[in-house]
């Protein structure tokens, strides 16, 4: 039996049934547990760097910190991004069954991946777009999270929804770059040189993937602005047509992905250029068509700035221009870098904050009341990430490196300063909208189911 409801547009015009939102749930319940698991790992990184208090913990902090740091990374954007993905393509196309199956694959990978963080095992491989332990298990997990992820998104691809709408078309998108990142993985793998020991060729093997990952990435946010929108504003801010041209010309320039590992040596510097070039070229135009659409949308109104929908869309379109706009001034060196990929990341969280109070919710029954305290989440989290933001890049300006902490950062100028201070402040404020919106989430999520 379905449930009639009056659903946002875009969505399905019936509601889910029982099963189906059984399976959405789960899938929402691991996305919003990844950001949980990623949050209690950065308490135990803050605590191995405290002074008396890192002698208590149950591991030598020297050894457990680069792993608690890789894992808190995995959790906070692979495990939490992907399980979106299976999330929304499982609302898009309802099949219990798949979504269900793939929900226990990729939950049982992300306990995996818990298990030699936990225990202290493996050597940590900060590598770029997916940072590993290298040990069995944790590529294990990887395996078994990317294979469930990709159940509910075949499911999708192979019996398309007759309806139609932003939702379909745009996770769709993101469903076949998804798969050409896997085949991008496997070619990187197979083209390893004989005799490669486990761990090292990380950087190489995740460097193709990872790079298609963030079409991936891009094509769920630009889903959720196109949705967003039309909930904030009772129209979308593409039209249908201009919606499936931005979608198609994400899926075109990231097609050339896989041809790529023809055309050069895994290990070998021209890959590596030719992926940032596939990047630089193909990325930056379906953002900036979506994005002016939705700002004139913004301007014109109408404008109710109690609405998830319109401060989900607000704030994350401001802090992913920012970074957009960062992106100009990296160079890989000093925390300039950094501060361009927490902002574009800031973006993409809060438009999904805004899908979960806006739409996901409301569509599992489980709206409720989206008073001040859901919306203080909302500019906790975009004007710490703001402010965060604004302090690494002022500190890069004057020198700061990269990937340093205590005496390597050097902080002998006011500029540099000045610029960690704000950046400590505003990641204080944008972690309490953070747990802000874990708990309301998971609140809602683990609520009575209805009836």
């Amino acid at each position: 039996m379905r449930d009639t409801l009056e659903l946002p547009p875009g969505l399905p015009p019936v509601g889910l049934d029982a099963a189906a939102r059984r399976a959405l749930s789960g899938w929402l319940l691991l996305a919003v547990g990844s950001l949980a698991v990623a949050g209690g790992l950065a308490l135990l990184l803050a605590l191995a760097r405290t002074p008396v208090v890192q002698d208590w913990l149950p591991w030598p902090w020297q050894t457990f910190f680069r792993k608690a740091l890789v894992a808190h990374v995995v959790f906070a954007f692979v495990v939490w991004y992907l399980a979106m993905l299976g999330g929304l393509a499982a609302a898009a196309r309802p099949g219990s069954k798949t979504s269900l199956a793939g929900l226990a694959l990729a939950t049982s990978g992300a306990m995996l991946l818990l298990v030699p963080t936990l225990t202290n095992q493996g050597e940590a491989s900060l590598n770029n777009y997916v940072p590993v332990l290298v040990h069995p298990f944790f590529y294990g997990g990887l395996g078994l999270l990317a294979l469930g992820v990709s159940l509910p998104v075949l499911h999708l691809l192979l019996r398309p929804p007759v309806w139609g709408g932003a939702l379909a078309m745009g996770v769709g998108s993101a469903g076949v770059v998804y798969l050409l990142a896997l085949v991008c993985f496997g070619l990187a793998w197979l083209r390893l040189p004989a005799g490669a020991t486990l761990g090292a060729y990380d950087e190489q093997l995740f460097w193709g993937g990872g790079h298609l990952l963030q079409f991936v990435h891009t094509a769920l946010l630009l889903t959720a602005w196109q949705m967003l929108s039309e909930q904030a504003f009772e129209r979308p801010s593409l039209p249908p047509s201009g919606w499936r041209a931005v979608c198609a010309l994400l899926v075109a320039a990231a097609l050339p992905g896989p041809v790529l590992y023809a055309l050069h040596e895994t290990t070998g510097e021209a890959l590596r250029h030719a992926f940032t070039r596939l990047y630089w070229i193909g990325l930056p135009l379906p953002p900036a068509i979506v994005g002016a659409a939705v700002l004139r949308d913004i301007l014109r109104g109408p404008r109710n700035w109690r609405s998830p929908a319109l401060l989900g869309l607000v704030l994350s379109l401001g802090l992913f221009g920012l970074g957009g706009a960062l992106g100009f001034f990296a160079d890989g060196a000093d925390t300039r870098t950094p501060a361009h990929y927490h902002a574009v990341i800031g973006g993409v969280n809060l438009a999904f904050m805004g899908l979960f109070f806006a739409i996901l919710l409301p569509v599992l029954l489980r709206g409720g009341e989206n008073g001040r305290a859901v919306r203080l989440q909302f500019w906790l989290y975009g004007g710490g990430q703001a402010l965060f933001t604004a302090g690494m890049f002022i500190a890069g300006t004057a020198g700061v490196g990269r990937k340093v902490a205590g005496e390597a950062q050097g902080l002998d100028s006011v500029v540099k300063l000045t610029g960690m201070t704000m950046t400590g402040v505003g990641a204080t404020v944008a972690v309490i909208g953070g747990a802000l919106f874990v708990w309301h989430a998971l609140r809602r999520l683990t609520a009575s189911p209805p009836r």
